[in-house]
């Protein structure tokens, strides 16, 4: 039994260290979409916006808990980030002491040692050390609630299977969990994941069905609020992937986290892209090896507390094997924070295996062992912090292990050319362009030359932006300006003239056609022009 004062010093224990692995991230800014998330979000920064995110469906997905965080934040921080990193830091460290809590409620060995090493576990910093990720914690939060909750409830403490619905412990929890998926919608499995619990100690009933069905319908319906809104804010597609690509990329990704949970090295915020092919045996062999392995653990292995680790661990996946699409799939099928619920799994048993065999004379090696565990994972994850100093270190970081990320490349052109170190950002564009044809990368390119003096290499890389996007007016209008640029005022009439069109209130549309007209010999038209734009300019219509 552990005492009270045990108890405090083992949190006081696992906040110091998990403070100490993550002390990087307070000096850290904003990353990828962090702008989009919060510093550009106009939801954000509205003085409605909480009614916005709760009662409406401008927000791109639902999850209006973390974007309430986000929104009061804003009126403490604005655009200081090492308050969002604080905050970030802390729901960490308060998820290590749940899940302490929640390892000792089912007596596993070796609790204290899982909760630091889920603590310190490198593959946790996507989650804590980029604030957009704030989902991540705030979903994980609730869900260990909810299951902490659910472990204080006489239905499991004492397998009461009368009135547990009338417990203030078991409502607890079905709010913690609603709250859980409110925040992200990865919390959906905690009903599978409590019926395995139930399953653990004794045989589950029909009584125990009928206690979980609100459970279940809280995920049912708000994972389809979920895909609802995702549908509903879709930036084209993903990916084209059939069921069988989806079927077998799904074994793959099980062994793929299970290997950097064991094996935490090279961790990269962009994966290299998997070319799934179904029509190769190789391919389904990672599926047949979790069947076996699941079906070995359950039959043959005792007690079964490690195959119920391995059935959590596998569980919690399932919302990001692929079946369905993340935004962030487009460019990578796997990313460490999609395994930011599973990695528990792993951990306690891990951790209870060590226990286990901490006995006699075996009692001072493990203590060191454990230790040396926590040292370790705690060094990995301080240097992976500092991955995430600014968003040109991060895209850095990920092109020196996939060159091959063509968002790193895009991304990185933008700091380039805002820093106007556009002779790297022009190389850089052109890798992005081998790696992925389309039509903003040739736009971005077509920009840098411009701005390098090169109008006439720019020409092309216009015409084959509007190709791959006719109608686009950004694109016509850097084209048109582009051909009045370099003599070619005749062929400018022609985007220039679509770009008004299109956009008849933007005045700078009008004075480049004014000026190609110009250039054409057709004074008359080129003044009416130049007084329309100079109208807009005034702001009047």
């Amino acid at each position: 039994m552990v005492t009270g004062a045990a108890v405090r010093r083992g949190w006081a224990l696992i906040f110091a260290v998990t403070v100490l692995a993550y002390l990087p991230t307070l000096r850290n800014g904003f990353v990828w979409d962090d702008d989009t998330f919060l510093t550009d979000n106009r939801l954000i920064k509205a003085p409605d916006g909480l009614q916005r995110f709760w009662l409406t469906t401008e927000p791109p997905d639902y999850w209006p808990v973390t974007s309430t965080t986000l929104w009061l934040e804003w009126r403490l921080w604005g655009l200081h980030p090492a308050g969002y990193h604080l905050t970030n830091l802390l729901l960490h460290a308060a998820e290590a002491c749940l899940l302490w809590s929640i390892l000792r409620h089912l007596r596993l060995p070796g609790a204290l040692l899982a909760a630091l090493l889920f603590a310190v576990h490198p593959v946790n910093v996507e989650s804590v050390a980029w604030i957009a990720q704030r989902k991540n914690l705030m979903a994980m939060l609730f869900f260990l609630l909810a299951v902490e909750g659910f472990l204080r409830t006489r239905w499991w403490r004492e397998q009461d299977r009368k009135g547990a619905a009338r417990e203030p412990a078991y409502w607890l929890s079905l709010a913690a969990f609603v709250l859980a998926m409110l925040s992200k919608g990865s919390a959906a499995m905690l009903p599978l994941v409590l019926l395995g619990l139930i399953a653990w100690r004794r045989r589950p009933t029909r009584g125990d069905g009928v206690r979980l069905l609100p459970f279940f319908l809280v995920a049912a319906g708000l994972a389809a609020v979920n895909v609802w809104f995702a549908a509903h804010a879709a930036k084209g597609v993903v990916r084209s992937a059939g069921f069988e690509e989806r079927l077998v990329g799904s074994g793959a990704v099980v062994w793929f986290y299970l290997g950097k949970a064991l094996w935490p090295a090279r961790l990269i915020f962009v994966y290299p892209q998997w070319p799934i092919d179904p029509h190769r045996l190789v391919w389904w062999l990672p599926g047949l090896a979790v069947l076996a392995v699941s079906a070995g653990l359950w039959l043959w292995v005792r007690p079964r507390a490690l195959a119920f680790a391995w059935a959590y661990f596998v569980v919690m996946l399932v919302p990001v094997m692929g079946f369905t699409d993340v935004y962030f799939m487009k460019y990578s099928l796997v990313a460490d924070h999609y395994q930011h619920l599973a990695i528990i799994g792993v951990i306690a048993a891990a951790a209870a295996g060590l226990a286990a065999v901490a006995r006699g004379w075996a009692r001072p090696a493990a203590w060191v062992l454990g230790g040396v565990l926590v040292g370790s994972l705690g060094a990995l994850t301080w240097r992976q912090c500092l991955m995430y100093r600014d968003s040109e270190t991060l895209y850095r970081a990920i092109l020196a292990e996939n060159p091959n990320a063509w968002m790193a490349h895009n991304n990185l052109v933008n700091i380039l050319v805002g820093t106007n170190r556009l002779p790297e950002a022009v190389g850089e564009l052109r890798e992005a362009l081998r790696l992925q044809p389309e039509a903003e990368n040739e736009n971005n390119l077509g920009v840098a030359l411009v701005r390098l003096g090169h109008p006439i290499e720019a020409v092309p890389h216009y015409q084959a932006a509007v190709r791959l996007q006719p109608g686009h007016p950004e694109f016509l209008y850097n084209l048109g300006l582009a051909l009045s640029q370099t003599g070619q005022a005749e062929a400018a009439l022609g985007p220039l003239t679509e770009v008004v069109r299109r956009l008849p209130q933007f005045p700078g549309g009008h004075f480049a056609l004014a000026a190609a007209l110009r250039q054409s010999g057709r004074g008359d038209a080129a003044e009416a022009e130049r007084a329309i734009a100079l109208r807009l300019q005034a702001g009047g219509r």
